[in-house]
């Protein structure tokens, strides 16, 4: 078993795809492939399953995960023996909290301590199974979790706005919630994603069904399609903090339940460790000391 080996089997743990690990290494596919079932041949075990959209692991795979991770990195020391060990941090947030929040906090902690910094993007889903499995430290989310070996800190919530175009009529005069389902809608991500979800329930209150024009996962897409007049949006507030430069108008909502919820969570195999007391403690600092 080769060391290299587990290193592209982490890989491609992270990215959940064979061929965007191989576009990031440049190698070819069927490479990445074949090296994957030596190592498989090696541990007696299959690690990865296929889906529809890439690759997840398997038990087994979950399970080898961490190993792999410190086998990699012993092996690391071994080779560069007067490098002095640092810890690698890592991170996982939906695209909402990877534009805004989490760069703040990485910024934070590398001021009080050396560490690497592993960052991934990843859907409500991804981050259930990253946790559980060990294979992240911490997740910024917008729904908990609710599992026996994941740790949870709800801060306080952050503001769903409208956002549409500079000069449109909602901008001065909305004249209600009800009045959205008048306007062409353009909708972040899929229909399972939780913020998804939560919008759908919360226009539902006002019988409001949009009329969902375009799903777009990218928040700046999402800006700039609005800005175009293409639709109306609605995004957290926290992601609105360039709406001027964008060309977009955030306007607040008169309900307050047009929010989403802040969570931190993460293993509970690092609650005691002085690294996770000193991360949790500038987050908290980031979200004005309080905790929800």
């Amino acid at each position: 078993m080769e060391t290299k080996d587990l290193e592209l089997f982490l890989a491609v743990a992270r990215n959940r795809s064979i061929s965007r690990t191989a576009d990031q290494l440049y190698m070819s596919q069927s490479t990445v492939t074949n090296r994957l079932q030596r190592l498989e041949r090696d541990l007696g075990c299959q690690l990865f399953t296929r889906t529809p959209g890439g690759v997840q692991l398997t038990e087994e795979g979950k399970r080898i995960y961490p190993l792999a991770e410190r086998m990699v990195d012993l092996e690391h020391r071994m080779l560069e023996p007067s490098r002095r060990a640092v810890r690698t941090l890592r991170v996982m947030s939906g695209r909402a909290f990877v534009s805004t929040d989490v760069p703040k906090c990485l910024h934070q902690i590398l001021q009080v301590t050396e560490v690497r910094l592993q960052v991934r993007m990843g859907m409500y889903e991804d981050m259930v199974e990253a946790l559980i499995g060990n294979q992240v430290d911490f997740c910024f989310l917008g729904e908990p979790i609710h599992h026996p070996r994941v740790r949870l800190i709800e801060y306080p919530p952050d503001a769903i706005d409208l956002v549409v175009p500079r000069g449109h009529r909602f901008v001065h005069d909305l004249p209600s919630i009800g009045a959205l389902a008048e306007e062409p809608f353009i909708a972040f991500a899929d229909t399972t994603a939780p913020f998804r979800r939560r919008i759908a329930m919360l226009l539902a209150k006002y019988n409001v069904y949009p009329d969902v024009r375009m799903e777009l996962d990218s928040i700046d897409g999402i800006k700039a399609m609005v800005a175009q007049g293409l639709g109306i949006s609605l995004l957290p507030r926290r992601t609105l903090h360039d709406a001027d430069a964008k060309g977009v108008v955030a306007i607040p909502l008169s309900d307050p339940h047009f929010c989403r919820p802040t969570f931190l969570a993460y293993p509970d195999a690092i609650e005691h460790e002085e690294l996770t007391k000193a991360f949790i403690a500038i987050v908290t600092q980031h979200y004005g000391g309080k905790r929800a």
